[in-house]
């Protein structure tokens, strides 16, 4: 999470003519994208296994609160590109501009912060010996 933090974080400093920049930002995000795809659910699942919970009940869980985050992210945020006067192609104000790179890679930094935060303080209790399978 931190590495995919770094990457967006950098994107504040592209300009028109960083493909090259902006590529390699690419290339990190999706290393640390693939990172979170598979290791989160390996993490979750050993947990699930310590706790003695049902796999199957939690990872439904998982997957219908990943596609519900997806969808009020494109409820929510499109209006918000619109509003602000972002229109698909090269001709855009500064303001939609700016809009754009605050949505695009400062929130999904606050998101993941807040995630690690959320997740470096929250205590996580050992089950008692002889319950877990």
């Amino acid at each position: 999470m931190v590495l995919a933090i770094l990457a967006f974080l950098w994107t504040f400093t592209l300009g028109t003519s960083d493909g090259i920049a902006f590529a390699l930002i690419c290339a990190a995000s999706g290393v640390a994208l693939g990172a979170d795809l598979t290791l989160l659910p390996a993490i979750f699942a050993q947990r699930l296994s310590q706790l003695g919970t049902r796999e199957a009940a939690a990872f439904g869980l998982w997957s219908f609160v990943s596609k519900l985050s997806l969808a009020f992210a494109a409820a929510t945020l499109l209006p918000m590109l619109d509003l602000a006067g972002f229109k698909p192609g090269p001709d855009n104000s500064e303001s939609a501009l700016r809009t754009l790179t605050v949505i695009y890679a400062a929130l999904p930094c606050v998101l993941k912060m807040t995630a690690i935060l959320l997740l470096a303080f929250t205590p996580l209790i050992e089950p008692a010996k002889g319950t877990a399978s």
